[in-house]
């Protein structure tokens, strides 16, 4: 056993908690001292743009390799290499389709090879990582497509600020990928947004001039104790129970507390992604990466990568505005690839390659479809439904206690089954509440009628493009051209 291994050994021996968790939790967090040292010590002003790269590559590539071992980088490394040959051996105008078709087939390969021999295990290796990888080189792919491949007039504003003017570099291409802050826990970024963080371009104004935007100590701390307000809620409630001790066919109790328990079971579930997301946004900070313009009062935002608004979706008044601020960074990255672009049913392939995305296990599966059967059933209810109750404060504020309520209960239904990922422990979940949740939403979902007029259709195109309704980003990105 070498050093590292005996540090990580011990320290699972002393907190109690997996060694698995130990040592992704701290190669995380050095992400940290690290973000410092990147953001005052190899500033643009100091150091060169190559000199960045590197270091954010190397580092990114050893934490990879301390954290998920050597066999799982390779794995990783495959994925981004063949991904750059195809940006060298493809024309533009093909590029895209090829790249996502590869990147998808080389991620479903890896998930099918755990299926064969690892199968419902929920181990740390190379399935997280590429699921952040195929986004990124997605996003390569598109955005030369769409600096090379397309006619300008036919691009939107966003695919326009997003659109490579030529190929990137393997030591952009290599940082991007493996950058030290964002390669094991995301978020989730443009290319372009990460050569302008790089570059320190999103320090000027658009005319070219310096701009005060100074180091984002307070976003990275208050982030930093949400994070660990995550952590002692999952540790608190982790003390008493687990989803494995409510999964276990001994499991038995009664009515009111088997609910109870169960909705805690649900949020401990929650506040375990709450806790990466909300660090990983605060790491991104602390490296200088994340900035967002600025608000109505002339302060700079550090929200560009928030991946999860915690208070908004524990508080939404309904499912789907509280998938709005949940994994955030993905839900752009399927609307930029596949929504805006796909030549029919948008939002059926949204769907499917977002449940290709998270993996091939059976409750996956169960999720997604519970899913869009209840953002349908609740647009629904909210053109029927929702005017008979605007008629007073009184019935306003009860219709939203009970669209509240029904969410959460909706969330833990649906959100807790990405950690199941077998069907017949996701049935016996449900079976908790009665399989309410999935029959009310068909029952809605079937039986309510559409209610829109053409009109109306028109007015609110975005709410029929869904899978989610995404939050809006601000990106700073300017035209650059590359090497």
């Amino acid at each position: 056993m070498g050093p590292i291994d005996a540090t990580f050994h011990f320290l699972h021996g002393w907190s109690g908690f997996p060694e698995e968790e130990v040592r992704y939790f701290i190669t995380v967090l050095l992400g940290y001292p690290l973000g410092f040292f990147f953001y005052h010590v190899l500033s643009p002003k100091y150091v060169s743009l190559s000199t960045r790269h590197t270091f954010s590559a190397i580092t990114g590539l050893f934490l990879g390799y301390v954290c998920l071992g050597g066999w799982s980088m390779l794995v990783v490394l495959g994925m981004i290499g063949s991904n750059y040959l195809l940006l060298w051996l493809l024309p533009p105008t093909v590029v895209h389709r090829y790249t996502l078709v590869w990147a998808m087939a080389y991620m479903t390969a890896g998930n099918i090879y755990r299926l064969m021999y690892y199968y419902g295990v929920n181990s740390l290796d190379y399935s997280g990582p590429l699921m952040i990888h195929v986004t990124k080189v997605t996003y390569v792919a598109f955005a030369l497509h769409d600096g090379l491949g397309r006619k300008q007039s036919d691009l939107s504003s966003d695919q326009r600020q997003q659109r490579l003017l030529v190929r990137p570099s393997p030591l952009q291409y290599l940082s991007y990928a493996f950058n030290f802050h964002t390669f094991l826990a995301g978020p989730i970024c443009t290319f372009k947004e990460h050569l302008v963080f790089m570059d320190g371009s999103y320090q000027m104004d658009p005319n070219s001039k310096p701009r005060n935007v100074p180091y984002p100590i307070y976003s990275i701390i208050s982030k930093l104790v949400s994070a660990l307000l995550c952590l002692a809620v999952f540790t608190i409630l982790g003390r008493f129970m687990s989803l494995d001790h409510v999964l276990d066919p001994k499991y038995m109790t009664s009515f009111p507390s088997m609910p109870i328990t169960v909705l805690l079971v649900g949020m401990l579930v929650r506040f375990r992604y709450y806790l990466i997301w909300i660090l990983a946004d605060s790491i991104n900070n602390a490296a200088g990466m994340g900035f967002n313009g600025y608000d109505k009062d002339g302060s700079p935002k550090w929200d560009l990568l928030t991946n999860i608004k915690v208070f908004e979706i524990e508080l939404a008044e309904n499912f789907r505005a509280g998938l709005n601020t949940y994994n955030s960074t993905c839900g752009l990255w399927l609307r930029r690839v596949c929504f805006d672009r796909a030549p029919f049913s948008p939002a059926a392939a949204t769907l499917l390659l977002s449940a290709l995305w998270h993996g091939l296990y059976p409750a996956y599966y169960c999720m997604f479809i519970f899913g869009s059967l209840t953002i349908v059933a609740g647009r629904k209810l909210r053109k029927t439904v929702r005017p008979y109750f605007m008629s007073s404060r009184l019935l306003k504020l009860a219709y939203d206690v009970l669209s509240w309520a029904m969410a959460r209960i909706s969330f833990d239904f649906m959100l807790t089954l990405k950690d199941i990922l077998h069907f017949k422990p996701a049935l016996l979940y449900w079976s908790f509440f009665y399989y309410i949740p999935l029959i009310a939403s068909f029952v809605v979902a079937v039986a309510l009628p559409v209610g829109k007029s053409r009109k109306e259709k028109d007015s609110v195109q975005s709410t029929d493009k869904q899978f989610v309704t995404y939050p809006d980003k601000i990106s700073h990105a300017k035209e650059i051209k590359l090497g």
